[in-house]
């Protein structure tokens, strides 16, 4: 990909200075300059020099820095004395003594009455902080991330069969593969960047492009060679066909699997009953796109793999997310250039946290079951092992459904807005209403801010110094361009006051958690993460300022970083050094020590076989259709800030649903017309998009939109993977009809011309909102 500088300012002429940072829209982290006039960012710049996006930006990171600028800011804490009264202005000093009253008055009755639910965007400074205060000072289990809803998958489909979290290719094995799969991975949408990446190595290399994908998104129209347009929910099925035709055709790499790999035999016997005409019937695909896709795997050398939420947000996200492990395995595909792996994150620092254990993990990819790996936490934190409790995270829906019991009370949400971005939403705020709930976050008018009993006003991206992780292991210095607003805070100070005060010390009676400046988080971090899989031992700031980003396992021997993983072909499988024993895919049972022991790979990678299941709450003939729901590109999570943009959102300001034309004639609905979705949960309106970019009997409706008729979360439930917890969010039985005539407005149109086909130039080479035409800059010119 050639390198040019995409440039957005607010303001005519040049800024003050520009400052060096990264954008925080989606899990690319695209290196690019933040530009300052008059102490308040006017615009930004993408960085030519950095290694994952050569100066390339896309829409959300052109355009989104205009939120940090908002009116509805959160200037200073607010606190509601008692359930249902107003919100009132407080100073720090009553919203912390509140926040320790009642997180104290919640602990008396035990530690597991309090529970924190955080982000995949804050810096892993911030990370660390917290999951030390959490698991070293608390000693809680009720920790999770909203990774837990984008990402979880990926780190349970790494452990199934490398031992330990961690992507294991890197996107300059994208650049040199031949052939791209991408399992579920609506790229084109949900990383532009990368996607110009991708295309671009199809140019140069004469390469091919697979999209599995229930959809005929963006991403098909814009660069499929081959579509498998698969039915919802039989994920593990295709995969089951795809390894059986590798095994069945002569194009496993039997040397390579017989020295680095166990458990072949097992998994030959499950896939030999997935022939491609079975697997075709269970997913809705012809035996010749089934045998097309095997030959193209089977007869390539270099080629790269990524999967994200169409195999993640399902009940059989790890085995399916696994398999695909498994696939390049089996082809010896693995360890070498343009080649591999890449189960992708979500968010811009979801990595960051698995990293540093702020949601299910602990830092450093330690197993909580591991004695070794616990006794050296401790050392490392300067606790008494025989006073230190380990206790394995619970997901945020098992906290949930214990808070419907009764059994938590107190909830701090930290950067993450779960009322809208949860499953079920209307059970969901039945529960959020019932516990002590604080809300910490830079905007005052969020969805969940409403139903918060403290609100503590937090700085965001450019407003705080720290590093955040990439789906490929790149690491980013986010540098403070500017001050935050009012009384905001950072979440690293907010963290450090609270462990302070509550007291948590170590055993020799300081504070637990000692720091206040983000570098000296960032070193203490670097300590405790050395002779782990993410080991920063030998990053610092200002290499990180010079290279741009780098890649970990960074240290001794990888003092610049490292590529890819295992390139010596030994995995992080050992008993002594795995991150998991692993678990039952179907049943999410754990294992134990002792039967990880009888099949210790010793550093071989596991093959694991699994079967199909069929998905829970089917459609009925009540509820005939399938919903599935997603992303639109201009669009982030819950809108949170890219619903502050004039320019992205003009271009999607409401939800919308998509049906086949054939249904659409069937209910005699029209482009444009007011629909009703309705389910056992809830019921949803907008306006049809009738296209066929969904299968016939399946439906799909953006989840970014609010609390009320136009959230898609109404419609889906708690079901989640057995191994991940990542909640099913790709299929939910509801019925559709059309409610009235309606005109189709232009952005309508104009996504309806994307979904079709009919526009099909890369989001990331478009100029939107401010943007001047992007043009490449010769490598003789680079700043």
């Amino acid at each position: 990909m050639k390198p040019r500088i995409d440039r957005n300012l607010g303001i005519e002429g040049e800024p003050d200075r520009w400052v060096q940072s990264a954008c925080m829209l989606c899990s690319n982290g695209c290196g690019l300059e933040i530009a300052v006039k008059n102490e308040q960012i006017v615009g930004v710049r993408g960085n030519p020099r950095h290694p994952v996006n050569f100066g390339h930006l896309g829409p959300k990171g052109e355009n989104a820095w205009v939120a940090n600028n908002d009116p509805r800011r959160g200037m200073h804490p607010m606190i509601r004395r008692e359930k249902g009264g107003p919100m009132e202005r407080a100073s720090w000093q009553e919203a912390l003594d509140f926040f320790e009253e009642k997180f104290r008055a919640a602990w008396d009755k035990g530690h597991e009455n309090l529970a924190c639910y955080n982000s995949g965007q804050l810096t892993i400074e911030e990370f660390y902080a917290l999951g030390k205060l959490w698991r070293g000072g608390l000693q809680s289990s009720n920790i999770d991330g909203n990774t837990r809803l984008c990402t979880a998958t990926s780190a349970t489909g790494l452990m199934a069969n490398f031992g330990a979290d961690g992507p294991v290719a890197s996107y300059t094995d994208i650049d040199q593969a031949e052939l791209l799969c991408l399992f579920g991975h609506n790229v084109a949408e949900s990383q532009t960047v990368l996607w110009e990446r991708m295309l671009a190595a199809k140019r140069e290399n004469s390469g091919r492009i697979i999209v599995v994908d229930p959809r005929k998104s963006p991403t098909v129209h814009q660069g499929a060679d081959l579509h498998l347009q698969l039915r919802l929910g039989t994920n593990v099925a295709l995969m089951n066909g795809l390894l059986h035709l590798i095994i069945a055709r002569g194009w496993v790499d039997r040397d390579f699997v017989n020295a680095h790999t166990v458990g072949f035999e097992k998994l030959e016997a499950v896939v030999r009953e997935y022939p491609p005409e079975r697997v075709a019937e269970i997913c809705g695909l012809t035996v010749g796109e089934l045998e097309t896709a095997a030959q193209w795997i089977g007869t390539t050398e270099r080629f790269v793999s990524t999967v994200l939420q169409g195999f993640y947000q399902s009940v059989e996200a790890t085995a399916a997310s696994s398999l695909v492990n498994t696939l390049h395995l089996l082809r010896g595909a693995i360890g070498k250039p343009g080649a591999g792996p890449l189960l992708m994150a979500g968010q811009p620092s979801a990595m960051s946290n698995r990293e540093a254990g702020a949601d299910g993990s602990y830092p450093g990819y330690r197993n909580p079951h591991t004695p070794k790996h616990m006794k050296e936490l401790a050392e490392l934190w300067n606790l008494d092992f025989d006073e230190f409790h380990p206790e394995v995270p619970k997901d945020i829906l098992t906290m949930l459904e214990m808070a419907e019991r009764g059994e938590i009370e107190f909830m701090w949400v930290i950067g993450t807005n779960p009322l809208v971005s949860l499953p079920d939403q209307n059970r969901t705020e039945r529960i959020l209403r019932r516990m002590f709930l604080v809300v910490q976050d830079p905007f005052v008018d969020t969805e969940s801010v409403a139903l918060a009993d403290i609100y503590l006003p937090v700085a965001m991206w450019g407003e705080k110094s720290g590093c955040i992780t990439n789906a490929d292991r790149s690491v980013n210095y986010l540098q403070k361009a500017v001050e935050p607003p009012g009384e905001a805070r950072s979440d690293l100070a907010i963290f450090v006051e609270v462990a302070n005060r509550l007291g948590f010390k170590d055993r020799h009676g300081a504070p637990l958690v000692p720091f206040r400046e983000p570098r000296e988080a960032f070193d203490e971090w670097r300590r405790v993460s050395k002779g782990r899989p993410c080991d920063y031992s030998a990053m610092t700031y200002e290499k990180l300022l010079e290279q741009g980003a780098i890649r970990w396992p960074c240290n001794a021997a990888h003092p610049n970083g490292k590529e890819r993983l295992y390139e010596d072909l030994h995995f992080w499988t050992g008993i002594d050094d795995c991150e998991t024993y692993g678990a039952d895919f179907l049943t999410g049972n754990k294992h134990t020590r002792a039967e990880y022991e009888r099949m210790d790979p010793k550093g071989k990678a596991f093959l694991r076989p699994a079967h199909w299941r069929m998905q829970p709450n089917p459609p009925t003939k009540e509820f005939p259709f399938v919903l599935s729901t997603g992303r639109v590109v201009y669009h982030f999570h819950t809108r949170t800030k890219t619903g502050r943009s004039p320019a992205l959102n003009l271009r999607a300001p409401h939800a919308y649903v998509e049906i086949h034309p054939d249904d659409a004639e069937k209910l005699a609905i029209a482009m444009g017309d007011l629909v009703e979705v309705v389910s056992p949960h809830g019921r949803w309106e907008g306006p049809a998009m009738v296209v066929d970019s969904t299968r016939p009997g399946e439906l799909f409706i953006p989840f970014h939109y609010g609390h009320g008729v136009q959230a898609a979360n109404q419609h889906t439930w708690y079901a989640r993977d057995p191994v991940s917890q990542q909640p099913q969010f790709k299929s939910a039985p509801v019925n559709i009809h059309r409610k009235s005539f309606g005109a189709v407005e232009p952005w309508l149109a104009e996504r309806r011309a994307e979904l079709a086909g009919e526009s099909v130039e890369p989001y990331a080479s478009r100029s939107i909102g401010g943007m001047k035409a992007k043009e490449e800059v010769p490598a003789n010119e680079l700043p």
